[in-house]
């Protein structure tokens, strides 16, 4: 956000009918603001409740679940008395991943409209990748768009667009020079008053040139990218909201290029629609889609109506949802189990 803070209002954040009902079930007292970056030592709000623009957090918003936790984007109600988080209002979508470091469920974003899945037009485009962006934020309801950078550098820009195609025809693809302000026209309709944008990819693929463009400033830095490789280097180091000169907000994060699934909901979702409609004409109905007789979707792969990378893609997902869904269940009956010990085993007075 900017140095105005004060004259933001909670409209130019994202503020919308949805969030206003919640109120009736919260004191008249406490306020609400939106979280435009989390830190380590609490949250950053906008705009600031009483004067409020940074944050503490009590230890016991992190005793629940991490889906509990306020995360960028959230709106939350303040008492302004005691100075602290009170509530956080129900979500109206959350980006999600299991972090590579703990395994844990980490929160991405909050309440977004539109994700922008930002890929570059070199060695760093990946359709599996994509494909797995793709899959988060379809589950979570978010317009996904995806947007391939550095189009001034690329040869052969009809090939990327024509893969980036075979994601499905419900998916925009947006192609932009991120370094041209004027080359933006395109992402003007998901940038409109009162939307939350959030950009998703790897470090280096543009996403902080796409947001410095779109906001007409040097916010974020940039780096270029490695040219052995393509690969971008790490430039954003926290995820944080801006407000758009076009009236909405917009995230950038760092480059996440492990982005696991976090529940098997996740799994496939809209993306893989056309696989599941496949699998219900199979011939049985614990079709593994292999080598079982009256397989639908083998035929077609073998009549060249589905790509196979695509199946692998989606089974891959799967499994990973999977497993990941499982895990975190174990972790949380392992965590519950210890609470008991602890309270049954905590001295009286």
């Amino acid at each position: 956000m900017t140095d105005g803070d004060t004259e933001i209002t909670l409209l130019d954040v994202g503020w919308k009918p949805v969030f206003q009902q919640q109120l009736i079930d919260y004191p008249e007292a406490w306020l609400p603001a939106r979280v435009v970056a989390v830190q380590r030592s609490g949250l950053t709000l906008a705009p600031p409740v009483s004067g409020i623009r940074e944050l503490p957090v009590g230890g016991k918003w992190f005793l629940g679940a991490p889906e509990e936790r306020p995360t960028v984007g959230d709106w939350i109600l303040v008492d302004p008395e005691s100075q602290s988080l009170a509530a956080v209002l129900e979500r109206t979508s959350l980006i999600k991943r299991i972090s590579p470091s703990s395994g844990d469920v980490q929160l991405i974003a909050a309440n977004i409209d539109t994700a922008f899945i930002v890929t570059s037009c070199n060695d760093d485009f990946n359709l599996a990748r994509l494909e797995r962006y793709l899959s988060v934020v379809l589950a979570a309801e978010i317009q996904p768009v995806v947007v391939l950078t550095k189009t001034d550098l690329c040869a052969d820009l009809d090939g990327f667009i024509d893969e980036a195609r075979t994601l499905g025809s419900a998916v925009p693809i947006e192609a932009v020079n991120a370094t041209d302000p004027l080359a933006l026209d395109g992402l003007a309709a998901w940038c409109g008053a009162g939307q939350s944008i959030a950009l998703l990819g790897s470090s280096g693929v543009g996403k902080s040139t796409l947001v410095n463009s779109l906001l007409g400033a040097e916010i974020q830095l940039t780096k270029a990218i490695r040219e052995d490789d393509s690969k971008g280097r790490h430039t954003t180091t926290h995820r944080s909201l801006h407000l758009l000169p076009q009236g909405g907000v917009i995230l950038d994060s760092p480059g996440m290029r492990e982005f696991q699934l976090a529940d098997a909901t996740e799994e496939a979702g809209e993306l893989f629609a056309d696989i599941d409609a496949l699998a219900e004409l199979c011939k049985f109905n614990d079709c593994a889609h292999a080598s079982e007789p009256g397989c639908a979707v083998q035929a077609a792969i073998a009549d060249g109506s589905l790509d196979e990378r695509r199946l692998k893609s989606y089974e891959k997902l799967k499994r990973e949802g999977r497993f990941n869904e499982a895990s975190i269940a174990e972790r949380r009956a392992r965590a519950r189990q210890f609470g008991k010990m602890v309270k049954a085993h905590k001295p009286t007075r």
